[in-house]
């Protein structure tokens, strides 16, 4: 199962002076080249950066990575120990006018703090791992940031459905992605591909849309794991998109502590696209008001003797299975827990099923009684008070819907 230890490794070296920057030009001109032990400073305002055409040699999500891609870049950023940060109150925003936007390239123990990053464009090829800010053969801490709002036209997303993520997390690279938000891209919020891992805590994703608007927030996956990607997903706010955490293939990754809510078809997914070998912990987590199922599970290869073995623990499932659209199983079968195919050693124990239409139907887990459904609160309150979210973090998990809906289990 996927390490707890952070993504950015080593001692810091001694911080060097800050280089004070206040326009785009000067922004770009300061990281025009690979840079070392580098701290540039932002200062309140707005940094229109000037995109340039350039070839991805590599296919982040194609079944052949070995793949030429035509693209277009906001900012290169490469080196080692090179540090971007804005004022605390993220003031400083980069619009980036690309498809890559903030493209960390070969840039170890860099880091991105404090910054607005939007106005992303997508690129024609389909291909194109379009990001906000996208991490390639990195290692790069993303925190406090803001990374909103790219959209890009409506016609090149009609031609090609995907549209801009948030972060994507590609080749060789380490992320720590905490208290950020993550609002109204018009793809996944973060996506992992081959050999990227992640940790992810801490953040507000939110669609805003809700999957609702053709070119708008919400599309794509909330967090999506996919390849052999590896990714700890702990104590998230994550709402109003397409479909919430999804973990594909041979991904590994333990999901812990996350509200995830208001999707359009399914809360959590972990589907072997019919070869792979995905591990997976996922554990008190609450997944609420889907269209579709709330978790899915498909993985038909036994485990291995020496695999870690998965388990779905203590997980609270509310008000799913609510759109009639999704009853013909396209996505999953409408059951707050859809088992497709799961392993004879996968634990399943302790999880709450409670409000589905479905419930009843035989191939679904019944739903407990309100008074047991109001008796489970009470360990689900330790887990969520005891997280360390507080003062000066993003995330606030009293301001769920589904905490609107069930205030006394806050309370």
């Amino acid at each position: 199962m996927v390490s707890l230890a952070l993504a950015t490794s080593g001692a810091r070296e001694p911080r060097p002076d800050p280089l004070e920057i206040s326009t785009g030009a000067e922004l770009e001109g300061a990281l025009s080249g690979p840079r070392r032990d580098a701290v540039i400073v932002l200062a309140p305002g707005l940094y229109e950066l000037t995109p340039e055409s350039a070839i991805d040699s590599t296919c982040g999500n194609c079944a052949d990575p070995d793949t030429l891609i035509p693209i277009t870049v906001g900012l290169t950023i490469s080196g080692r120990n090179v540090r971007i940060e804005g004022p605390r109150d993220g003031s400083a925003t980069i619009v980036t006018r690309a498809g890559y936007g903030l493209y960390f390239k070969d840039c170890i123990d860099c880091e991105l703090e404090g910054v607005t990053v939007t106005g992303g464009e997508r690129d024609t090829s389909g291909a194109a791992t379009d990001a906000a800010i996208v991490v390639k053969r990195s290692s790069v801490a993303i925190r406090d940031c803001v990374i909103r709002d790219n959209i890009g036209s409506p016609e090149t997303i009609a031609r090609n459905t995907i549209g801009i993520m948030g972060v994507c997390g590609r080749e060789g690279s380490d992320l720590t992605i905490e208290r950020c938000e993550i609002l109204r891209n018009s793809w996944d919020a973060i996506a992992l591909y081959r050999d990227a891992r992640a940790i992810i805590t801490n953040n507000l994703i939110d669609g805003v849309d809700g999957a609702g608007v053709e070119a708008g927030g919400g599309r794509g996956v909330a967090i999506g794991v996919t390849w052999n990607a590896r990714a700890t997903i702990e104590r998230n706010l994550i709402r109003r998109y397409w479909k919430g955490i999804g973990i594909f293939v041979d991904a590994d990754v333990l999901a812990r502590g996350n509200i995830v809510e208001e999707m359009m078809t399914w809360g959590i997914n972990v589907w072997d696209a019919d070869f792979g070998r995905p591990r997976v912990v996922i554990e008190r987590n609450v997944v609420y008001d889907c269209g579709a199922c709330g978790i899915a599970l498909k993985r038909d290869a036994a485990y291995q003797p020496d695999e870690p073995r998965g388990r779905l623990t203590s997980n609270i499932v509310v008000h799913t299975g609510q759109d009639s659209r999704w009853d013909d199983g396209r996505y999953c079968y409408q059951c707050a827990l859809a088992l497709h195919a799961v392993p004879e050693d996968f634990s399943i124990r302790d999880n709450t099923f409670y409000d589905h239409p479905h419930a009843a139907d035989d191939f679904c887990k019944p739903d407990v009684p309100r008074e047991m459904f109001w008796r489970e609160r009470r360990g689900w309150v330790r887990t969520f008070r005891n997280t360390g979210v507080g003062v000066g973090e993003r995330i606030k998990f009293h301001e769920s819907a589904f905490l609107a809906r069930y205030p006394r289990w806050w309370n």
